[in-house]
């Protein structure tokens, strides 16, 4: 959902690196998940809870952002400048990264599901699941690539009209809230 989000108000390079992003979050997640990291953090309530909640205002600043750009085109005003000056594309691989590294589930996941497929026999277990989540990540780059390309060409074919520019932003906005929200009522379960 946040690589559409990016690609329907930023473009396809924005969806892009978005996309990298996230995929940069992953291989952090891998590496602390190798290093068992990731458990401290997944068996700790308030660290768990304090990342969730930290995620969550993460993605409702993106959304008020994105609404902001929503309300100003629909009064057919330029957006307000969020970064003004950066890049397109180094903004969304920054929200990308932070909303990656925000995110507990991506922790939960890693804990739970890499070393299912980690295997003592094979030698330096770490290594495996490192290289299990880095190949989980290649996969996720690949699939995340095409929908930020698809959607990105889509999205820019029809923005060129402020007003269907607008709808986009507010979409996008949208989607960041209820990611936020979902983050936010996101119950802990037991490991």
């Amino acid at each position: 959902m946040f690589v559409l989000a990016s690609s329907a108000s930023g473009g396809q390079r924005a969806g892009v690196a978005a996309t990298f992003g996230i995929a940069t979050g992953g291989l952090v997640h891998a590496a602390l998940a190798a290093l068992g990291v990731s458990a401290l953090i997944a068996a700790s309530p308030e660290a768990f809870d304090a990342l969730r909640i930290a995620g969550a205002i993460y993605l409702i600043w993106m959304g008020f952002t994105a609404f902001r750009a929503f309300i100003a085109g629909l009064r057919g005003q330029a957006a307000p400048p969020s970064d003004a000056g950066e890049n397109v594309s180094w903004i969304a691989y920054r929200r990308g990264l932070a909303t990656n590294l925000l995110n507990p589930k991506v922790i939960v996941f890693y804990i739970a599901f890499l070393p299912q497929f980690a295997s003592p026999a094979l030698g330096h277990v770490p290594l495996q699941i490192f290289l299990l989540g880095a190949v989980h990540n290649l996969i996720g780059v690949v699939w995340l690539t095409g929908l930020a390309v698809v959607s990105g060409r889509t999205a820019q074919a029809i923005a060129g009209n402020p007003r269907v520019r607008a709808w986009l932003d507010g979409a996008a906005g949208t989607v960041y809230i209820l990611l936020a929200l979902r983050m936010l009522f996101l119950e802990r379960r037991a490991a």
